[in-house]
């Protein structure tokens, strides 16, 4: 018989797995990841999606509806229902932009946590970017570069100043595609973007100088789905990069095309067939800003920034699911 400090690693490995799950409660939608931990890091095994959007109550009235209420409630009484099955033992909520805005949110809060059990942390843009900014370092190499990373929600767009893979500086802007959403054309929508992007580049030379970056990173749902755009459009075989050109190409395309020829060209889903336009523009610009010509688009967010915060050290191994 085996004593347990003979047995294969395999077995060692299979007895100490745990599951985690990971909630990131955004301005355009819920996302959630469950993952397996093991001694030797983590894999996800599923990713869900619910499109809320709870930013398009609170930014313009300040307050999450009775309808938005319940459509959450709801969310969170099925993720606890889809977590019981998988046998999760653990779960870190959080929520960003349009839950700091909302005045009723700590009500909504206190709806789910009675009913599931789930607790939710409303985190601010320093700490959602941070997080992010742990999601991206076990993707790319950032030793001995200058970077700078950047994710787009419904709410606020996040900009975290990297060099050689120590922060540098971290600004929430006011600024989400959610927000956006209400313009009369497209040069009201770029004059918008523009007056924010000029404050974006005063934080960027502050903290990282005028120099060329060695690296554009882009995360989060609106960035994964310009890769997987690219692809789509263009014919490419990778969604983990765009080029300057490309994403230019886009922006012209899908602002000739109806809401409806949106979603059934590209592929897009309801909640994504609007707020991609004002996305696509706020990469455009800046990359133009900068004069970069390539995004790195690395398929991880803040849910995956929450799944490495529950380790409490770097991971050997972390596994993303396609």
């Amino acid at each position: 018989m085996f004593r347990i400090s003979q047995m294969p690693r395999f077995i060692l490995e299979a007895l100490n797995r745990q599951t985690l799950a990971a909630i990131d409660l955004g301005s355009n939608a819920l996302r959630a990841s469950i993952a397996l931990k093991s001694p030797r890091g983590i894999r996800i095994i599923k990713n869900l999606r619910v499109p809320l959007r709870l930013g398009e109550d609170v930014f313009s009235s300040g307050k999450i509806s009775d309808e938005k209420m319940e459509l959450t409630e709801n969310a969170f009484i099925q993720l606890f229902h889809i977590f019981m099955e998988y046998n999760v033992s653990e779960v870190r909520a959080q929520a960003t932009s349009a839950m700091r805005d909302a005045r009723n949110g700590l009500d909504l809060i206190k709806r789910i946590e009675k009913q599931t059990g789930i607790h939710i942390e409303t985190i601010s843009g320093i700490e959602e970017a941070k997080m992010i900014f742990s999601a991206v370092q076990g993707q790319l190499n950032l030793k001995n570069k200058r970077a700078l990373l950047m994710d787009i929600g419904g709410g606020s767009t996040e900009l975290i100043a990297v060099h050689d893979e120590k922060i540098m500086g971290v600004h929430s802007f006011n600024i989400g595609t959610v927000r956006l959403l209400h313009y009369k054309s497209q040069e009201e929508l770029e004059l918008r973007i523009r007056l924010q992007i000029q404050k974006m580049m005063r934080f960027i030379e502050k903290n990282l100088g005028k120099k060329k970056l060695d690296i554009f990173v882009g995360t989060g749902g609106n960035l994964r789905r310009i890769g997987k755009i690219r692809k789509k459009i263009l014919g490419k075989t990778s969604s983990n990069e765009a080029f300057y050109r490309e994403i230019a190409h886009m922006e012209e395309t899908i602002f000739s095309m109806s809401y409806v020829d949106r979603i059934r060209s590209l592929e897009l889903d309801q909640n994504r067939a609007d707020v991609i336009l004002p996305a696509i523009m706020i990469t455009k610009i800046l990359m133009e800003e900068l004069k970069q010509s390539k995004i790195e688009l690395p398929s991880v967010g803040l849910k995956e920034g929450i799944l490495l915060s529950m380790l409490g050290e770097k991971p050997e191994e972390f596994i993303l699911k396609d």
